[in-house]
């Protein structure tokens, strides 16, 4: 567990000269955390798909932080070439990446979509994007000290399989919900997985995990009973965001820490321990070879300048 119990938005130290990615800024909890960042004092870049909804948010962030340093990027995660620019936009404007928080995501698609290079949905926005924007971005969160990534999963994770056989669900009869815990599965591999790299190649980055439990965003495209249950026991937004900042911000954070909130769906945030049935560094390993190979993002093999 992290030294403080009861964590609360009020324990975000100050960031004044940090700067800060949130991809889905612009709403939902990446919204509510660029505005905690902000408020505490990084300047948060925005990645979202439309600038103008980037526009209107970062309207909505100044009504409550009328001098916070905010901009937009566009960025579609599912498509290479908008990746590589928004790295190339970015590294223009700045020198370093303090904390990249790789937060949106598709949920529970009721029909199976794919990208226009075949991918799935779920798992070419939520994982195999952010696998390719961390690496474009690599050199940045390098010349930062201490920078760190904090990359959104879910306790969805367990219902997922990586299955390499039939990664974009042709064979596999469609389901909504096993295919976005594919997508949340790869997301805590990854994220274990890019501090195993970090290690070694002696850079003091630090790669974390965090969940937000069940929140009004996060099953968002669930329908019927169960969609109405899960809704009438989510937790509001300014509570699921805690787990992202917590990871992003706090002191005492660990290296491949798992954040979510402390009684799995809802409560403070805390440090919790992922099922090894889930999660082992064989397969985090083979997931990350075979993200390199689908996104042609290869992260070097030496370290920090």
């Amino acid at each position: 567990m992290t030294t403080k119990r009861c964590w609360s938005l009020k324990d975000i130290p100050d960031l004044t000269g940090k700067t800060a990615i949130v991809t889905g800024g612009n709403t939902g909890l990446g919204f509510k955390t660029t505005l905690e960042l902000a408020r505490n004092g990084a300047s948060v870049v925005l990645a979202c798909r439309n600038s103008e909804k980037g526009g209107m948010a970062i309207k909505r962030l100044r009504q409550s932080i009328p001098k916070a340093e905010l901009s937009v990027i566009t960025l579609d995660l599912t498509c290479d070439q908008s990746i590589e620019d928004f790295a190339k936009q970015f590294s223009h404007k700045h020198s370093q990446l303090d904390i990249l928080v790789n937060n949106a995501a598709v949920v529970n698609l009721a029909q199976r979509q794919t990208t226009s290079e075949g991918l799935e949905m779920h798992m070419a926005t939520n994982h195999l994007g952010h696998f390719a924007l961390t690496g474009r971005l690599l050199p940045t969160l390098l010349s930062a000290d201490h920078a760190r990534v904090v990359t959104v999963t879910s306790g969805g994770y367990k219902y997922g399989t990586i299955d390499f056989d039939d990664f974009n669900w042709q064979r596999r009869p469609y389901h909504r919900v096993k295919a976005y815990g594919d997508s949340k599965l790869a997301n805590l591999l990854f994220s274990y997985q890019l501090q195993r790299y970090l290690d070694s190649i002696g850079a003091n980055t630090m790669s974390v995990s965090a969940h937000p439990g069940l929140t009004g965003t996060e099953r968002q495209q669930t329908t019927g009973v169960g969609g109405a249950l899960s809704r009438s026991l989510a937790s509001s937004v300014d509570n699921g965001c805690r787990s992202q900042l917590l990871a992003a911000t706090a002191p005492d954070i660990k290296p491949q820490g798992f954040y979510g909130p402390r009684y799995g769906i809802w409560g403070s945030p805390a440090l919790h321990k992922a099922s090894p049935k889930y999660v082992n560094a064989a397969l985090a390993q083979q997931l990350w070879d075979f993200s390199e190979d689908i996104t042609g993002v290869r992260f070097p093999t030496d370290g920090p300048a």
